[in-house]
């Protein structure tokens, strides 16, 4: 019971900072490591796929029953979708559709990996 309810605070706690730094105008995590706001868009690609990986995850671990599973499936692309989306009246934001991809690929292969260990493990 705890391993769930650690797990839940940790994927929306997740949640709460991955919303955080996409809609900050500009760029929060270069201000807060290199004192530099500016933002470039297409270099962050990578960032979104690994960021939605743990983010799908650490939803898998908590809601790992199987009524959850699609629910958190169809719920972590709206939130992939919706936080770009919302960059475009964001200052010194850009929306751009591989940010989409990474995120939705992300969000697969981090369902479908804990998937697949799931039904390993649950056979032995």
């Amino acid at each position: 019971m705890f391993k769930i309810n650690f797990f839940k605070f940790l994927f929306f706690l997740n949640i709460f900072f991955l919303s955080l730094i996409s809609l900050y105008p500009g760029n929060l995590i270069g201000l807060i490591f290199f004192g530099d706001d500016t933002t470039f868009p297409g270099s962050d690609k990578l960032h979104h796929f690994l960021s939605y990986l743990i983010l799908s995850i650490l939803g898998s671990l908590a809601y790992y029953e199987k009524i959850f599973f699609y629910k958190l499936l169809i719920f972590l692309i709206l939130i992939g979708f919706l936080l770009e989306l919302f960059q475009i009246w964001i200052p010194n934001r850009y929306f751009e559709f591989l940010d989409i991809f990474a995120n939705l690929s992300g969000i697969m292969v981090g369902m479908y990996s804990f998937k697949l260990f799931k039904i390993k493990y649950d056979k032995i």
